[in-house]
């Protein structure tokens, strides 16, 4: 099972996104924007990690989204093969118009506005530790296929613009009703408040992770590859009483749900 990390200009996740797949029994490479895109058929799996391709400019993950690697990467989409998003990856994924997947681009990942007690506490990047619950029916979605509803997963955030928004007074209906919302913002007891500090971004509903129709295309803003291993947590996460530094930490389902994904399709 090769997964390929989609590489653009600025990104700056791609090597511990590798290893964290690596670390759940995927194989796979970095693959570079400018490589022939035809290529990517070789892969069985695609994740667009973190950062800041081409530095943000415009909106976050605009330019990224018109590179002709993302129309080969719509056409595998299609073949029904998994592709994880994270944070930037998500954003070049909603521009793409992948995510939603309702047959345009139905949203946006606006600047992140914190609000708490009805006033603007805060705006712009922010970096921190969340919990998110897990909304999709088991075997749902691509990236979260292991996990039951409910179910709660510690991870890192750190960005500026992962605020879900959208013109569209009908979409959020549609999103809870196909299934299509995976993760939302909650605190440590699964609780969802819409107001900071636990929905940590302004984002419509919680939401912190959504997929398309078909459940084979995943975009999270936290990032699963920063909790792979228990020497990356907090020092007071539960994860790290075992004391093997090497044990897996929560993000790792991520990575193991697409693993077991690919091997159901297959």
């Amino acid at each position: 099972m090769k997964i390929a990390v989609v590489q653009f200009p600025g990104t700056n996740c791609e090597h511990e996104t590798l290893v964290a797949a690596k670390s759940a029994g995927l194989s796979g490479e970095i693959f570079r924007w400018n490589r022939p895109a035809e290529e990517l058929s070789g892969f069985d799996g695609y994740i667009i990690p973190g950062g800041f391709s081409y530095q943000d400019r415009l909106r976050a993950g605009a330019i990224a989204s018109k590179e002709p690697v993302m129309d080969a990467l719509r056409e595998e989409a299609e073949r029904g093969k998994p592709i994880i998003g994270i944070c930037n990856g998500f954003q070049i994924l909603v521009e793409a118009g992948l995510l939603p997947g309702l047959g345009g681009i139905d949203a946006a990942l606006a600047s992140n506005v914190m609000v708490s007690k009805g006033e603007i506490v805060r705006r712009g990047f922010y970096c921190a530790w969340t919990t998110l619950r897990h909304e999709a029916p088991p075997k749902r979605c691509s990236g979260s296929f292991l996990l039951e509803v409910g179910e709660l997963v510690r991870m890192p955030l750190a960005h500026a613009e992962g605020n879900l928004v959208t013109v569209d007074p009908d979409l959020m209906a549609r999103l809870n009703e196909d299934h299509q919302v995976v993760f939302r913002y909650c605190n440590e007891a699964g609780e969802v408040d819409p107001e900071y500090p636990v929905n940590i971004n302004g984002s419509l509903e919680n939401v912190a992770g959504i997929c398309n129709p078909e459940g084979n295309v995943l975009g999270m803003m936290p990032h699963p590859e920063r909790s792979s291993f228990a020497w990356q947590l907090p020092p007071a996460d539960p994860a790290k009483s075992v004391g093997d530094m090497e044990a897996p930490g929560p993000g790792r389902r991520i990575f193991e749900s697409m693993k077991r994904y690919i091997e159901v399709r297959r």
